[in-house]
């Protein structure tokens, strides 16, 4: 009806400008000249179809004119709005548009679907937001759950540490006090005549033997617990490989064990800390020796790996590692040796990591063991120094 009401002014208006005379609207000219009003009238609802009729009366409620002329204004079921025709503050006739109760129900349809869609949108908005906001909010509280359980792991491990190195500085004291004493009572005993040579001096250096196990046993732990930062040096891991082996080649050759070298002459160079590498290879060796029966064979090889890394292959043919302790194997304290510390393998891996590099290990029971050794060639950082000298911090 607000369409319609709009409509009846705009021809109220029109109405008004046509007929205006000196005392009024004169309906008489109007009368007269119709076409242009009825021209103007068929315009307007050529221009708006939800539009039925349009009607001009006078103040007698006689009609003046209407399109279309045939129909009957005051039918039921057409919804219409009037306008009053003013002129200088005095009724002149009314203005009657009706209304298309089928433009009224399209148009309330519309209204309809339009606020469906729109009602539609705004929940499926809203529960978009709604679950995107759950996710975010569980998001943030499995971080905040992860940095927390990080953040008491770290604190905890700090603690062992502290508490392991501080233990360790408290046994050593009176290691060394102890084996010092058992020196001095070894000098006294050999002194006496009578004494020397018997049971008892082997019991002293039974003594002392067990003593410079527990000191070793703490300097490897002080070595896992607190291990150095690495200072890292662009280098030849050849010439390291071939220096490590050259150390180890007696103590091989006296257990029977063939220690055999299969470098790539053409290997990358390295960025690394010779000395915590030698160290992890030392250990790997070491282990690789003492499970290995003579006449066996260990086999150090260097290769380039597919994703620019370098590899380094240590393979024995010794007895394997069962399957469930393969993953135990670089756990500290884990050790099927008799006499083993059970660190060796923990320290390697840790040395390893160091470089941001990693430990593989394949292992088959009754045909060997190979452990795999991957290396970055570079680290993330600008400065890297030239071969044989240290890289810039």
């Amino acid at each position: 009806m607000l369409r319609a009401t709009q409509e009846a002014r705009s021809v109220a208006e029109a109405v008004t400008s046509l007929g205006r005379g000196p005392a009024g609207i004169n309906f008489y000219l109007l009368r007269k000249n119709l076409a242009p009003l009825e021209r103007f009238l068929a315009e307007r609802l050529a221009a708006r179809p939800d539009l039925r009729f349009v009607e001009v009366r006078d103040r007698f409620g006689t009609r003046v004119a209407a399109v279309p002329s045939n129909v009957i204004p005051n039918a039921a079921g057409i919804p219409r709005a009037q306008v009053t025709l003013m002129l200088g503050g005095v009724p002149q006739g009314d203005v009657r548009v009706g209304v298309s109760t089928e433009a009224i129900d399209r148009d309330i349809e519309a209204l309809r679907r339009s606020l469906r869609i729109k009602i539609a949108a705004a929940v499926t908005l809203g529960i978009g937001l709604l679950v995107v906001g759950l996710f975010y909010s569980l998001r943030l509280i499995r971080k905040n759950r992860e940095l927390e359980h990080a953040r008491q792991s770290a604190a905890r491990a700090e603690y062992r540490v502290n508490l392991g190195s501080g233990l360790a500085h408290e046994i050593r004291n009176p290691l060394n006090s102890m084996n010092m004493n058992l020196q001095m009572l070894e000098e006294e005993l050999q002194g006496v005549p009578e004494l020397e040579g018997g049971e008892h001096v082997e019991m002293l250096r039974s003594m002392q033997g067990e003593i410079k196990r527990i000191a070793n046993l703490i300097d490897v732990f002080l070595q896992y617990a607190r291990p150095a930062t690495p200072q890292l040096e662009v280098k030849d891991l050849n010439d390291v490989l071939t220096a490590t082996a050259r150390f180890l080649q007696a103590d091989f050759r006296q257990s029977g064990v063939d220690l055999v070298l299969d470098l790539e002459p053409l290997l990358p160079s390295v960025e690394l800390d010779e000395g915590q590498l030698r160290q992890a290879l030392l250990n790997i060796l070491g282990n690789a020796r003492q499970v290995m029966q003579p006449g066996g064979q260990v086999r150090v090889a260097t290769r380039a790996g597919m994703g620019g890394e370098v590899v380094v292959e240590i393979a024995d043919t010794g007895p394997g590692i069962p399957a469930d302790s393969i993953e135990k194997i670089f756990e500290p304290f884990f050790s099927k040796r008799t006499g083993g510390t059970g660190l060796g393998l923990a320290i390697a891996r840790q040395m390893v990591e160091n470089h941001n590099g990693r430990i593989e290990v394949d292992s088959q029971l009754g045909k060997g063991t190979t452990f795999r050794i991957r290396l970055p060639r570079r680290h993330n950082r600008a400065g890297v120094a030239a071969p044989g000298t240290k890289a810039s911090r």
